[in-house]
């Protein structure tokens, strides 16, 4: 399409769908399967590896694609309200890659899911336990919470405008923007090694499981993820002792 042009690059758009899937996937098994379970511990694999693929994504926040680039976020917090107060007048700016309002969405989500991931590591190592728990689930709900703005704010903005911001995500393009150029590349080398990275360090932790033991064994440790009910009932003597 003549007035159409790519606006974001092959690896930001499987990052931003591979960290929907991850995290979506974390939430509802944490919410749905008991803790006691076994199957508990899958979300904290999906956890490590939304880690890993968030790593990966502020490596290409320096060295990707123009619009990938956490320079090019607009992170004025003037803009940002001027952003949200156009978003329900005719008057907005639009933006060949990140809006003010998406450019803070994806700072955000991103600190809290490393901070979720260094939380969920503090927990299993049994580090202040009960506070690492309320605040992992804080910053969980905190996560949704943002995503369902990020959402709400993206659909708003495309009802008023129907510029094709919802489908750039997925097709990578935008509709032609005065004074803006396309971006040239579309990173599929790196897009490619992403997908081979996310497969293969995915399988890596799924076959590094022990589904009976509820043992993680990654780079030569071995991670108690699961409850142990020994472990448990020690934890709760222990309290009993104290108290």
């Amino acid at each position: 399409d003549m007035n159409q042009f790519r606006a974001y690059d092959l690896p930001m758009r499987i990052f931003h769908w591979v960290f929907v899937v991850l995290f979506v996937t974390s939430f509802t098994i944490a919410n749905v399967i008991d803790d006691d379970s076994v199957l508990f511990a899958y979300h904290m694999l999906s956890g490590m590896l939304m880690v890993a693929v968030v790593l990966l994504r502020i490596v290409w926040g320096f060295v990707g694609s123009r619009t990938s680039r956490f320079s090019s976020f607009v992170l004025s917090p003037r803009a940002l309200l001027g952003y949200l107060k156009s978003i329900f007048s005719g008057q907005s700016k639009r933006y060949l890659g990140h809006n003010p309002a998406s450019s803070y969405v994806a700072i955000i989500l991103m600190t809290v899911a490393l901070c979720l991931g260094l939380t969920g590591l503090l927990m299993v190592f049994g580090i202040n336990k009960h506070f690492f728990e309320e605040f992992h689930e804080l910053l969980a709900n905190g996560f949704l919470i943002i995503v369902i703005l990020h959402i709400t704010g993206g659909v708003l903005h495309q009802v008023k405008h129907k510029d094709g911001l919802l489908s750039s995500i997925v097709t990578g393009k935008k509709e032609t923007i005065e004074g803006e150029e396309p971006i040239q590349s579309n990173g599929s080398m790196f897009a490619l090694f992403y997908i081979v990275f996310i497969i293969s360090f995915g399988g890596y932790l799924y076959s590094s499981f022990d589904a009976n033991s509820g043992k993680l064994g990654v780079f030569g440790q071995q991670i108690q993820l699961s409850e142990d009910e020994e472990h448990e009932e020690r934890e709760h003597e222990s309290d009993d002792d104290d108290d």
